[in-house]
Order: structure tokens, then sequence, then C-alpha cells
């Protein structure tokens, strides 16, 4: 023992020991501030991407919890196996396992195990994790109120209380709480690695893929959280900067296609609309990245006010709340075991679905049949997926002024083929930062997808 040989106490050694540590931290600050900088900024940015902060960040890489990977988005780089082997669940399983509801407006039990509890939220309800919205004790605090719902250890853990991670206000479904901190911190692990499946299910505006398709595809369009408390303003803006955009990856692939004619009390439309049921997995955790994603391809959610704000008076006559519900997640469990949430996709939406499918087929009012909530798997027994056709789409590139960073960035959109089965096809969507000169509309004008058909904060409108 190094005390003995010394004559030291213990408490004498471990006291040397800190000051020892001091002593480098001090000698590497001095002739190496900057390293010391990045490493805490980053720090910073990957345990905000993750919903730690950067001290629990570091603990958890320390710990080994999570991978400190140089370059964490690797795959990125390969967007043929995004595309095409990307794990999705299969339609008919979409909601296999979830329990019956019949109810929308309340907390309800999905699954348990010994580390952790999957809950729906649903839509109306707020998650957050400042000291207000852990301990806030109101009807629309979905952490409260799981908390009187159901019992769960991390009632009182000053932290986190266990929520895993944060579904916005209006948007239904699977949320994740931890049994303890450390649940918690593992599955940060889990999700910082892209180990977590989170599936969503959102109604589009318009006829994504159009009659022949491809209807199925991945967008790569980094994204920066804004946030202008002065104009109460909240969302998220495009932006390819690396010291600010954030990566945002969304897979894709469509159910259904609509089209409702403008007759009746709809008449008021002045002309029939598409709608598109698509399924989602998403491979980061940004804010609003749905709801973003799906706009930049120039068909936002129905019933979202901020990203399809022209067109939310005519939603309001189909959708009670933006169309947009997390309908399963699965994860490796701390004790190796698989767990899987899934949510029956919200009765308030499936009544909706089963509204666009009347219209669709022209019945009456009184032509209503089946049952109340009949579930998704059986609204979509009762119409056709649409079917790929081969057809080519030409590659397109949009020149855009990013009003964020002040710097000049290409959006792309491209039809990849899988080079094992050339019939397989998918269209690839990302933004970039500019390379020298590239051909094509400077604005997107005559356009219609592209991040000149994204929300611009009133700072940015200038």
């Amino acid at each position: 023992m190094w005390s003995q040989d010394l004559n030291l106490s213990d408490d004498e050694l471990q006291r040397l020991g800190r000051e020892h540590f001091r002593d480098q931290f001090n000698y590497l600050q001095q002739f190496s501030p900057h390293e010391l900088e990045f490493r805490s900024e980053r720090y910073r940015r990957r345990g905000g991407e993750c919903g730690l902060d950067h001290r629990d960040y570091q603990e958890a890489a320390d710990e080994h919890i999570l991978e400190e990977e140089e370059d964490p988005y690797w795959w990125r780089g390969d967007p043929e196996t995004l595309c095409f082997d990307l794990l999705s669940t299969s339609e008919e399983n979409l909601t296999h396992g979830a329990p019956t509801t019949m109810q929308w407006w309340d907390v309800e039990l999905l699954a348990e195990s010994a580390h952790f509890v999957a809950l729906t939220k649903p839509a109306g309800m707020f998650v957050v994790t400042d000291e207000r919205g852990l301990w806030e004790e109101s009807a629309t605090n979905f952490i409260h109120v799981a908390h009187r719902r159901v019992e769960m250890p991390t009632r009182f853990e000053p932290r986190q209380r266990g929520i895993c991670h944060r579904l916005d206000s209006h948007t239904s479904g699977v949320q994740i709480f931890g049994k303890s901190f450390d649940d918690f911190k593992y599955f940060v692990g889990q999700n910082s690695s892209h180990r977590v499946q989170k599936e969503y299910i959102a109604l589009l505006e318009g006829r994504l893929g159009g009659e022949d398709g491809p209807f199925t595809g991945v967008i790569d369009v980094p994204m920066k959280k804004w946030q202008d408390f002065v104009r109460r303003e909240f969302g998220s803006v495009t932006c390819t900067k690396e010291s600010q955009g954030r990566t945002a990856v969304t897979w894709y692939s469509v159910l259904r296609h609509w089209r409702v004619p403008a007759v009746g009390r709809l008449a008021f439309w002045g002309q029939d609309r598409w709608f598109t049921l698509v399924q989602l997995r998403i491979l980061t955790g940004r804010t609003h990245q749905i709801r973003l994603h799906m706009a930049f391809l120039g068909h936002p959610l129905v019933g979202d006010i901020k990203y399809n704000a022209s067109r939310y008076e005519h939603d309001c006559a189909v959708v009670p709340r933006i169309f947009l519900h997390c309908l399963r997640m699965e994860f490796q469990d701390v004790d190796g075991e698989t767990f899987t949430a899934a949510s029956e996709l919200a009765p308030d939406l499936q009544m909706v679905l089963c509204e666009l499918q009347r219209l669709s087929e022209g019945h009456d009012e009184e032509e209503r049949k089946g049952e109340l909530f009949p579930g998704l798997a059986k609204i979509l027994q009762r119409s056709k997926a649409p079917v790929a056709k081969p057809s080519a789409q030409e590659d397109e590139s949009i020149r855009h002024f990013c009003k964020n960073c002040g710097e000049y960035e290409v959006a792309e959109r491209r039809q990849i083929h899988d080079r094992r089965a050339d019939e397989r096809r998918a269209m690839y969507w990302r933004m970039r930062p500019q390379e020298g000169e590239v051909e094509g509309p400077s604005d997107g004008r005559g356009k219609s997808w592209g991040p000149q058909m994204l929300w611009v904060p009133t700072e940015l409108q200038n």
C-alpha cells in the first residue's frame, strides 16, 4: 500500500490525489484553454441532445453508460442503408400489443418492467423538466398527472421524476419513465446511441409521393431550436452551420392516400383535397422535428397552426388538433430483454380517419357504420396502400440563404435505387452548406418543397 510506504493515512493520500488532479487541470487550462472549452461545449451540446445537463452527461460518459463517439452520426453517410435497411414495424403490427382504449383525455398504463414504465400521454398535456414543469400540480402537467395515476418509485426523485423524453404538448402517445435516476441515464445512453426505435403516425397535407411514388424516404435536414421570449415565438428553423444546427434525421413511409371532395359542409375549401397518412421513425429527437421535416417536403401536418398556418382554418373542419401520435417505442432494457410499448391510435384521431374514409368514398353522414373506435388496424383494412410504379424523378436542388447563420445552403432531393433490387426506390432529402456554385433557382421560387416552405420567426423576416 502506497499509504504505508509513504507513512500517510488514507485520508491524506486522498487529499493529495485531489490536489494533484486540480494541479493537472490548472496546468492544462493554462496551456490548452481552447481544448477544455471545446470539451465543455461538447458536453453541453451532446447532453442537450440527450436531455442531460453537461455534468450528468460527462458522468454518464465516464461511467460508460453511454458511448462518447467522435462522430455519433456516422451513419448519415450511407443514405441507401437508411432508406432500405432501417428497422421499422410492418403495417399490420403497428399497434400489436397495445391495450384497447376508449378515451383520449387521461393517462393510461401501457407496459412495465423492473426498470421502466410506459404510459400514454394525452394531447393537451405539456412535458417540461424545469423546476415548475416537474412539480407544478396542474391537470395539464403530464408529469404530475402521471404520478397521480400510476405509482412509480421516482415520484419524489428531484432531478427528473423519471421522465425519459418529451412529446410536444399537442402530440399524444407513448411516454417512458425510468424507475430510478440510473434507469433514466441508461435510457439516455440507449437513445444517444440511436438504439431506441421511436415510431409515429401522422396525417399530412397533400399526396406525398404523388400517384407513382416513391412512397418511402429519408429526410436529413439539420435544425436549430428557436426561442424568442420577447415575441413569445417558439419552434425550430433549419440551419446547416455546425455550431448552430443539430443533426435531424427522419424516415417515412406512406400508408394511405385519401381524396376528399369539397362538397357539402366542406364546399368552403373551394377545391378537393388530398391527405396522406404516414408512418415515421425518428433517428434524432429535435424540437418539432417531424412537423418541420414534413413541411420541408411540402406536405405539412394537418392541424399544424405553426408550420401549416395557411391551411389551419380548413383543417379544423376535419381534425380536432394536430394529427401526430407516438405509436411505438422499443429498446433493450437494463436486463438485456426488449422493452416494447405500443399505444393504440388515440380515439379522437381514429374518428378523423374514419371520417376521411367515409368522405373519400362519397357516403352520406347517415351511412356511418361499424364500431365507434375500431382501432388503427381495422381502419387500415378498409382501404389499400398506394403501390409504387417504375418512374424516374429528376434530382433537384435549391440554393438557399440561411437568415439564421447568414450563409448559403443547398437543399437537395434525389431518388435512390436499392442496388439489390432496382425496383425498390426511395427519396432522399437533405440540406448541406454550399460548396462552390450550384445551378438552379436561388430562392426556391416555383418549387413545392424546400426551406422556403417553412415557418420563419419574426426576427428573421427582415
